[in-house]
Order: structure tokens, then sequence, then C-alpha cells
């Protein structure tokens, strides 16, 4: 069974361009704004901490590398 759609008004689809609104808030919430600030610095710290645990990793990987290749050469 096919239901029947209710055609919209043309007022409502006034600003409407492809599925989307084609004007913006006329201004951010700052709610909002602190939001997005914070996600951003503890995105920011979560990426220097994990750099910085790869660049531990490598540096150790790198050593233990070294120490092998010591200890073939020194037979």
């Amino acid at each position: 069974m096919r239901d029947d759609f209710e055609p919209l008004e043309l007022v409502a689809l006034a600003f409407v361009t492809g599925g989307r609104q084609t004007h913006s808030p006329k201004q951010i919430d700052p709610q909002l704004a602190q939001g997005v600030s914070q996600l951003a610095q503890v995105l920011q710290g979560v990426g220097q901490k994990l750099a910085q645990a790869k660049s531990d990793s490598s540096a150790q990987t790198g050593q233990m590398m070294q120490q092998m290749m010591q200890a073939k050469s020194g037979r």
C-alpha cells in the first residue's frame, strides 16, 4: 500500500538547495565554539603524546638493533 505525500510549500523551500540550507546562522553559539576549541586542544595533546610515544619506541628499537649488531660482530 502506497502512502501519499503532502507537498511542501514553496516558502518552506526558499533557502534549500540540494538538501542543504543556503544561509548560515547569524552567530555561532559561544558554548559550541568553546567546546570545539577544547576538543581541538585535547586532540592536539593526544597527537603530541602519540608522536612522542612513536619516537621513543623507534629510538628503543634502534638501540636494540645496534646492540644486536654489535654483539653479532663481536663474536
